[in-house]
């Protein structure tokens, strides 16, 4: 395969891999993000808590009222301003990603995958952030005094006479799976950038980009 041949290939599979990746960060807006399933005698049918991007669900009232015996705030305001603001940041995210394949030059691509790459690490840290917060800013004045704690995120956990099971819900998945997609965008335009004829002199924009019909001469760039 000659090297035009293997430039138009690489943009293609890397408009590919960016789209695909759009769809599943918009497919994860609709699923759990992260889960939690609770048992005790006194509730043989458990119940389930499933954290979205932008809000929870599952039995919360029951879980709130259970909550409040022990101190803690309710669920619903836990991380309020991130909820108001995970569409933006979402959209935000997936239209870098897939401006990767037509306006960054060869300095500044990395960058463009770096918000994609970074966000499950950002996710799990703030969910983290505010389990700690709740399980450790206890009301002293509550019903039933216990020592602070922090929820298992991931696997068996204990909390009073509740057995927890926490585990990453589907829309978690498709957030990894975005993140994946969208480095092997990030390669793909290293190989066009290897080929390409303005590497040598290429700035912060592409200039020989996925719609560009008919480049320049590099000789005259």
């Amino acid at each position: 395969m000659d090297t035009k041949k293997k430039e138009t290939l690489y943009k293609w599979l890397g408009l590919l891999t960016a789209s695909l990746a759009v769809v599943m960060f918009f497919a994860a807006w609709f699923q759990p993000m992260w889960g939690w399933y609770l048992s005790a005698p006194q509730y043989p049918f458990g119940l389930v808590l499933s954290v979205y991007m932008n809000h929870v669900a599952g039995d919360i009232s029951e879980i709130n009222i259970l909550n409040h015996y022990i101190g803690m705030a309710k669920l619903d305001e836990a991380a309020k301003f991130e909820r108001a603001m995970a569409g933006y940041g979402l959209a935000a995210i997936a239209l870098v990603s897939l401006l990767m394949v037509f306006l960054p030059g060869r300095r500044i691509a990395r960058f463009f995958a770096l918000p994609a790459f970074s966000f499950p690490f950002v996710f799990v840290g703030a969910m983290y952030f505010w389990m700690y917060k709740f399980g450790h800013e206890l009301n002293p004045d509550a019903p039933v005094t216990v020592a602070g704690f922090t929820p298992t995120l991931a696997g068996p956990g204990q909390i009073g006479n509740f057995s927890t099971i926490g585990m990453p819900g589907p829309g978690f998945y498709l957030i990894l799976g975005a993140s994946v997609c969208v480095i092997l965008t990030y390669f793909l335009r290293k190989q066009v950038c290897a080929v390409c004829p303005y590497r040598d002199t290429c700035g912060m924009v592409c200039q020989n980009h996925l719609l560009r019909r008919k480049p320049k001469d590099a000789s005259k760039s």
